[in-house]
């Protein structure tokens, strides 16, 4: 839990106190590093966007990212938001919580 609390803080400075604020459009947990007493820190910028300012709310963009912890939303139009962060915060949690993977290529596609 404090490896996800780091990470929101993390964030929470990129959202609201950076000026003008990132959309960081690549958080996945191999890019979470870890210092010696699990500090964690967000790696790989490389994708980072900066974020509409006044009353635009999204920016369009060509979709990247990985696969699995992509918003729906932002995959669907290209309108990236602060919220495609969350999407993609919620998902790494859950991969910390549960110990597995968010998309797994080796298993076979199941529906219906």
């Amino acid at each position: 839990m404090r490896i996800d609390a780091g990470v929101a803080k993390g964030l929470e400075y990129l959202h609201y106190k950076m000026k003008p604020p990132v959309i960081y459009r690549d958080l996945k947990c191999s890019n979470i590093l870890l210092s010696y007493d699990y500090h964690p820190k967000l790696s790989d910028f490389g994708l980072a966007k900066v974020s509409p300012i006044g009353d635009k709310n999204h920016v369009t963009t060509r979709v990247m990212g990985t696969y699995g912890y992509c918003a729906l939303e932002y995959g669907m139009t290209g309108q990236l938001t602060i919220k495609s962060n969350i999407f993609s915060f919620e998902v790494a949690l859950l991969e910390l919580i549960t110990s597995r993977k968010a998309f797994d290529n080796s298993k076979p596609l199941t529906g219906g």
